[in-house]
């Protein structure tokens, strides 16, 4: 079923409430534009965001496009319209790799190119990816492509759309009926702690957890399900392991049993000290291709160490799940006999030591 564009008008409500918001533009989106997106529509638990078509000056137009997958049931495909008739798209042909991979079918001849999932069995619960496929400038640009279909499935359920590029149209959108009383945060050596408490809810059925860096472009980093209908005092908290530090934003979004959803406030949590985290690493000096790091205290799910010279420059990078016991493999690295300067990050905690290179 079709839906309507989503507004650029953001709805805001008081500190204790949730509000909708959705962002769309008529703007034509200038060369390279990469940011915003033009138009947002919803449909079925998903929500579809169109960035725009970009010239790339070699006779091809990029079209993107964001899909975020609101519902639990797991992401299968999306198909997007083609320009023209019976023309395939020029990229991607077989197969497309971006925040998930994809088997690509692009030789529709009801001039679709469709992207199906391999391995996105998480992609779901507010998880989203990007899509970007290449076409014939001249097609593309001839008058006759002004309206762009995008069909997504996600277990049972099908979410179709229309974008009308010419025109972005304006829908108000009504706040949903959980009634918020607090949404707090604060820093601790386990990331941050969120905490946030309802008066009553109706057919509430997850919260997805949102963290920006900028305040305005949002990720989630996890989900925290919902009570139902209860007209009780519900408390709900979740710890944000991989939290990067310094000004954090957070918000929650609301998701209805039937898939409607709405945004609460944003809160900015500061978190200027890192907790130190305890670190061995072994042999130090270094001889042969690996080097034995051991964790004290670990609280994180995430380690991301990288090792630097001391002009800065950044040589090595490895990122692992979280154990107390850690080997860092040197090989292709090419290290000269040295100091350098090993970082691991795990959450809020940090630990910097030198080691040497024989």
């Amino acid at each position: 079923m079709k839906t309507n564009l989503l507004p650029l008008l953001t709805l805001l409500f008081g500190l204790f409430s949730f509000g909708a918001s959705a962002q769309v533009s008529s703007n034509p989106c200038p060369a390279g534009c990469d940011k915003e997106p033009l138009c947002i529509q919803e449909s079925e638990g998903f929500r579809f965001e169109y960035f725009g078509a970009v010239d790339q000056g070699n006779g091809t137009t990029q079209l993107k496009f964001k899909v975020v997958n609101s519902s639990p049931q797991p992401f299968i495909s999306v198909m997007f319209d083609l320009p023209g008739s019976n023309l395939p798209a020029i990229s991607p042909q077989a197969s497309y790799i971006s925040r998930y991979h994809y088997a690509v079918q692009n030789n529709f001849n009801n001039e679709f190119i469709k992207f199906t999932g391999l391995n996105t069995a998480t992609y779901r619960y507010d998880q989203s990816d990007v899509f970007r496929y290449v076409v014939d400038s001249a097609t593309f640009h001839n008058g006759l492509n002004t309206i762009i279909d995008v069909e997504a499935q996600a277990g049972t359920l099908n979410g179709f759309v229309s974008f009308n590029l010419e025109e972005c149209d304006d829908m108000i959108i009504e706040p949903l009926p959980v009634e918020l009383i607090s949404f707090k945060g604060a820093a601790s050596n386990e990331g941050i702690t969120l905490t946030w408490t309802t008066a009553s809810e109706k057919n509430n059925d997850f919260f997805s957890v949102q963290y920006s860096t900028d305040g305005r472009n949002f990720e989630s980093v996890g989900y925290v399900k919902g009570k139902g209908t209860t007209a009780a005092t519900s408390n709900y908290s979740f710890v944000h392991k991989d939290a990067a530090g310094g000004k954090m934003y957070y918000r929650l979004k609301q998701v209805d049993m039937d898939l409607k959803y709405a945004y609460s406030k944003v809160i900015v949590i500061s978190a200027k000290e890192k907790a130190n985290l305890p670190l061995s690493v072994y042999p130090n000096p270094v001889v042969g291709q690996e080097i034995n790091l051991h964790f004290d205290n670990l609280t994180a799910e995430k380690v991301n160490v990288t090792v630097m010279d001391l002009n800065g420059r950044v040589v090595l990078e490895q990122s692992a799940t979280a154990a107390r016991d850690l080997k860092l493999n040197l090989k292709g690295a090419t290290l000269k006999p040295g100091i350098y300067l090993l970082n691991a990050q795990a959450g809020l905690q940090t630990a910097h030591q030198k080691i040497i290179i024989q």
